[in-house]
């Protein structure tokens, strides 16, 4: 009896082996079948997209394609990272060079097209393709309003220029286009006579951040290439006007908080500076010089009839080279940095016009010079 029982726990024991052997093998049948349809799969589809490829390669001419113009103008790089580098190439006619704006075909065909300057043409070692590094423009609509922050768009034709550089193929290039760089404090050209694209902010891509062109978190080379591209607009438009604007400024005077109107640079000082040549060339110069011109001006004699007892000097021959020589020297020391020149001639107008030396020292040249060395080396 113990015996039979024995057998048939036996027998149970070897069914539920076998079933399970049975269910095992069934599982690797299917895990089997599902893995060489899938792999079935991965064949059809990777022999679809070469059959593509070479389709693509096969309608791609080699005339639709961009072209190098010129010798190599240097090479970088070793083995897989080589390139050589070009300044000019051309593509369907056109010829393209470096800093040339531009606008690219965009991924989708319903978007409006890419903007962006050329910064590097180059082809990449065994390729036989032109690429180009490029520095992006962004549309303002592009842009999170929360990142935007206070700025207001003023014309439809406003783009912030970016630090943002990114390799894309040459063949993406549409056409060449005019971006102006116009500073805040400017007037935007007339849209019939130049109807192009107006920048006067950056967008810092990375902090997510709307800048001005005068922000000191740029560094040397951001700042030198901003400066560089507002010269390029001057000397395409020539220079242009000031905003006329009343700019507000408060003061502490003791407890008392006051208001003073900064002084607008007037017609009348550029003539002045124009009669002795002393114009420097640029409006925003040439407006600093007419604030410290009118700073030292009310303590001057502007009678060319002298008294007995006047020691003083005439305005404004004694005084204008002077001024001329004293802003040479700040925009020499400060030209890398034009926010800091501007900032401390503002302070220096402010200290002339508080603490101003009497000019009726027979020596006043002399005096005024060591003083604005002294208010110089102290805030410099």
């Amino acid at each position: 009896m113990l015996t039979e029982k024995m057998n048939e726990a036996s027998q149970d024991e070897d069914n539920v082996a076998l079933s399970n052997t049975k269910e095992t093998e069934k599982k690797q049948r299917k895990r089997k079948k599902d893995c060489e349809e899938k792999n079935k799969k991965k064949r059809k589809k990777d022999c679809e997209e070469k059959h593509e490829t070479k389709e693509m390669e096969l309608a791609w001419k080699p005339e639709d394609c961009a072209k190098p113009l010129g010798e190599v103008s240097k090479v970088t790089g070793k083995g897989k990272k080589k390139k050589s580098h070009f300044k000019t190439f051309t593509f369907r006619g056109n010829q393209y060079a470096l800093e040339d704006s531009v606008q690219l075909v965009p991924d989708d065909p319903n978007s409006k097209p890419y903007c962006a300057i050329i910064k590097d043409i180059y082809i990449p070692n065994k390729e036989k393709y032109v690429k180009l590094a490029v520095h992006w423009f962004y549309r303002p609509e592009d842009v999170d309003k929360k990142h935007v922050g206070k700025w207001e768009s003023k014309d439809s034709r406003n783009l912030f220029y970016s630090f943002h550089r990114d390799e894309v193929f040459a063949e993406s290039v549409k056409h060449k286009c005019v971006v102006n760089f116009v500073p805040e404090n400017k007037q935007i050209p007339n849209r019939r006579e130049h109807p192009c694209f107006i920048v006067q902010n950056v967008y810092d891509f990375v902090k997510k951040k709307v800048r001005k062109f005068t922000d000191k978190n740029f560094d040397v080379h951001q700042k030198n290439e901003i400066d560089r591209l507002v010269a390029k607009t001057s000397l395409r438009l020539g220079d242009l006007p000031d905003i006329e604007k009343d700019q507000v400024t408060k003061t502490s005077k003791g407890k008392r908080t006051v208001q003073r109107k900064s002084p607008k640079t007037s017609t009348v000082y550029k003539s002045i500076l124009e009669d002795f040549d002393l114009l420097t060339g640029d409006s925003d110069r040439d407006k600093r010089l007419g604030e410290l011109l009118e700073a030292v001006k009310h303590e001057c004699r502007t009678s060319k009839k002298k008294g007995a007892r006047d020691d003083d000097s005439y305005w404004p021959d004694d005084v204008v080279p002077v001024v001329r020589a004293l802003e040479h020297v700040f925009y020499d020391s400060m030209a890398e940095d034009m926010s800091k020149y501007h900032h401390k001639l503002e302070i220096l107008v402010d200290e002339l016009k508080v603490s101003l030396i009497p000019f009726t020292h027979p020596s006043y040249i002399f005096i005024f010079v060591l003083h604005v060395l002294d208010f110089y080396l102290f805030f410099c």
